[in-house]
């Protein structure tokens, strides 16, 4: 699968700006729903640059994967988008360079 053109502009600011850093992006390295979400990269103290993602635009992005997806009528493509990105995104540790997520006040 070829990247996206989104996923293509993250990898590039990221490499134009942190060359000799790595910058753990969620998702597929091809492109994914979370790339909607990425807002840029933070700093945290002792740790370097880490990408900074916002929780909403990210779960609007799954639920609309999932809708389209999706065979059943009664599905919640909001609530299941929620669900596993509660659980299987904010939930996750993987090192130093997890990234953030933020929600954000309206």
């Amino acid at each position: 699968m070829a990247k996206t053109k989104l996923r293509i502009a993250i990898d590039q600011f990221c490499d134009e700006n942190w060359p000799d850093e790595e910058i753990l992006l969620f998702g597929s390295a091809d492109g994914d729903p979370y790339d909607e979400g990425f807002i840029g990269v933070g700093f945290q103290q002792h740790k370097g640059p880490v990408a900074v993602y916002d929780r909403d635009k990210c779960v609007e992005a799954l639920a609309e994967e999932f809708a389209r997806d999706s065979d059943d009528e009664d599905a919640d493509p909001y609530t299941d988008a929620v669900e596993w990105f509660s659980f299987n995104t904010e939930g996750s540790w993987v090192g130093e360079k997890t990234p953030i997520i933020v929600s954000t006040i309206n």
